[in-house]
């Protein structure tokens, strides 16, 4: 277990789980990078490696699902990621008066960190919940942007991740 650095015991333990449950390798490579992005917030270059030689799998495997799935970021982030959708029904929905109320509440921008390093906001093309366009998400949670009607709804929101 000291060969690696970033796969530590407790995720070479789901690993392992995640290997008896798929029937080939390759299935476990995207759970594994999600053990990783919940534990370190990102996915270390070098964490990539240690995926690709535990698992036996190519690296470029691992890479090639790190750079594709937004989700995977491989820069370190802040403790909280917003994303927001910009696709069509978000479009209409208006999720840039959204993203604009959550840039002077976060003082984050676009792609980049808070200067407190709480937030860091990122602009996707769906989230599949189109029904409550603009959707957006705070880490894993969902919330339904056509409800926030005014700035201090959407403060209430964000102070729960404070």
């Amino acid at each position: 277990m000291d060969k690696y650095r970033f796969l530590t015991e407790d995720i070479i333990l789901k690993i392992s789980e995640y290997l008896e449950k798929f029937p080939n390798r390759e299935q476990a490579i995207i759970p594994t990078l999600h053990e990783i992005l919940n534990k370190y917030r990102d996915i270390p270059e070098d964490a990539v490696f240690e995926v690709s030689d535990f698992l036996k799998v190519p690296v470029s495997d691992v890479e090639g699902i790190v750079t594709f799935y937004d989700m995977f970021r491989n820069k370190k982030n802040a403790r909280n990621h917003i994303r927001i959708c910009r696709n069509l029904p978000c479009h209409l929905g208006r999720y840039k008066d959204l993203l604009e109320r959550i840039i002077k509440l976060t003082g984050a921008e676009v792609g980049k960190n808070s200067p407190d390093g709480k937030w860091y906001i990122e602009l996707v093309e769906c989230i599949g919940s189109c029904a409550i366009a603009p959707a957006f998400l705070i880490n894993d949670d969902l919330y339904d942007g056509s409800r926030i009607k005014d700035e201090d709804s959407l403060r209430k929101i964000l102070e729960r991740y404070s």
